[in-house]
């Protein structure tokens, strides 16, 4: 009976711990945390362009081994500018908002070029030949990402209030709490979206293979 007791208390701290320490986040959110979020969010979902254009890598363009490492590397270059982008940022920051629709706007032309790609295939290689497009979009993408994600780091700590509703400083402890939270949900955002992307690639992955299994000819022995 005693084993049975320690594991049913175990149960109970446990669960305690969960309320408390994970699901008691939720409770955390405040409105002026919304806007960061969403930006971590959408760099999660982020990952379902890449599984798209690795697609269209494969079954269009002939691109070498050996050139998409290189275009990896200049993809990657914006990220290793964080730090002097978030100083830039800083001295712009009054006009945050419009760096925001900067960086959306860079990630939008680049998904839209994809889509030409798709839909206008011959109206799009009249201009340019399909690799330059995908270079173009492949470089456009990670500027706009970065772009947002640093506006969105700085943003987290204007989201943290410096004063309670009646208008009093909070405390230090309270207020270094409070910037955990926001740096913990925003992670929580990223990994959602990957997790969405995740569950909509293996719902269209199991969505393709239905059809083909039912399509499939039996053998004959």
């Amino acid at each position: 009976m005693l084993p049975f007791l320690e594991k049913r208390d175990f149960i109970k701290r446990f669960c305690y711990w969960l309320t408390q320490n994970v699901l008691g986040i939720i409770g955390e959110i405040r409105w002026t945390y919304i806007p960061p979020l969403m930006v971590y969010l959408a760099a999660g979902v982020s990952g379902f362009t890449g599984i798209i254009e690795s697609f269209y890598v494969k079954e269009e363009l002939g691109l070498s081994a050996a050139f998409l490492a290189s275009l990896g590397f200049w993809a990657g270059l914006p990220w290793a500018l964080k730090m002097p982008l978030g100083h830039l940022v800083d001295l712009f920051w009054r006009w945050k908002s419009g760096l925001v629709f900067l960086g959306a706007g860079l990630i939008a032309v680049s998904l839209l070029i994809v889509a030409g790609l798709l839909a206008y295939t011959e109206a799009m290689l009249r201009i340019w030949p399909a690799e330059v497009w995908y270079v173009l979009s492949v470089l456009l993408a990670p500027v706009g990402y970065v772009i947002q994600d640093v506006v969105a780091d700085a943003m987290t700590v204007e989201a943290v209030p410096r004063t309670d509703e009646l208008r009093k400083p909070l405390d230090p402890a309270m207020r270094r709490l409070m910037h955990t939270t926001m740096q913990t949900l925003g992670r929580v955002a990223i990994i959602a979206g990957g997790i969405f992307v995740a569950l909509l690639n293996v719902l269209a992955a199991m969505k393709r293979a239905v059809p083909s299994i039912r399509t499939t000819p039996l053998s004959t022995t």
